[in-house]
């Protein structure tokens, strides 16, 4: 050691050299971590917009489903789905154009009930009417408002033999519409129905020639 060194200058050197090799590595450890934070806050913004993308997707594939599903079962025939087959217009039409005729007679029954605390008179214009597999009739009910107010009501309604209401297409009807009636009013409502032909084909339907339409009003709460 040169001798205009003395030992606390020597110490104080190799203090100094220290500090400035820790500030070196400190600086360089702090750079590198920087660098490290920022990628990986890139990395979670890219994870975060996939996952909003992808939740964005499902929501509306799920929207879409159950449409295309539907649409798929009645192309397909799918889980027991009906396929979609002609209208009832259609069917009309290409049973007027054929011409086909059958001596099979149906005799179509009518009935009417109410709801307990619905306070009309509903019953059908007339009792039955008969009509052959493919052709198109036109049936009438009544329905008379008892009551001392204004009243609105709905109605549903059933076939029967359950078996056989597949084949019975009501073309105009007036269920589950609204029918307000003011205090004695009167009115027809007119049913326009089509039993397929397709009837008369099906083994099931043998020996069934008696079916019935039943209607039952009930009041709606205008509340």
């Amino acid at each position: 050691m040169p001798p205009f060194l003395s030992n606390s200058n020597s110490a104080a050197l190799f203090l100094l050299r220290r500090r400035l090799l820790f500030s070196r590595g400190y600086a360089s450890s702090s750079s590198s971590a920087a660098v490290t934070a920022a990628s990986r806050d890139a990395k979670s913004k890219k994870t975060l917009i996939y996952l909003v993308g992808v939740a964005c997707a499902m929501v509306g594939a799920s929207y879409a489903a159950v449409p295309l599903y539907r649409r798929f079962c009645q192309a397909t025939g799918y889980g027991g789905t009906v396929q979609r087959r002609e209208s009832v217009e259609e069917k009309i039409a290409r049973h007027s154009r054929d011409g086909t005729t059958t001596s099979r007679d149906l005799v179509i029954q009518f009935n009417a009930d109410v709801a307990d605390g619905m306070p009309w008179k509903f019953t059908p214009t007339q009792r039955e009417v008969r009509v052959k597999p493919g052709e198109s009739a036109l049936a009438f009910y009544t329905a008379e408002n008892n009551s001392s107010s204004p009243i609105t009501g709905v109605s549903t309604y059933n076939v029967t033999p359950m078996k056989a209401a597949i084949y019975f297409n009501k073309i105009q009807c007036f269920c589950f519409e609204e029918q307000r009636l003011l205090p004695g009013e009167k009115i027809d409502m007119p049913v326009f129905f089509y039993v397929d032909p397709e009837f008369e084909t099906d083994p099931k339907m043998d020996g069934i020639n008696n079916l019935i339409l039943s209607y039952t009003f009930f009041k709606v709460n205008e509340d």
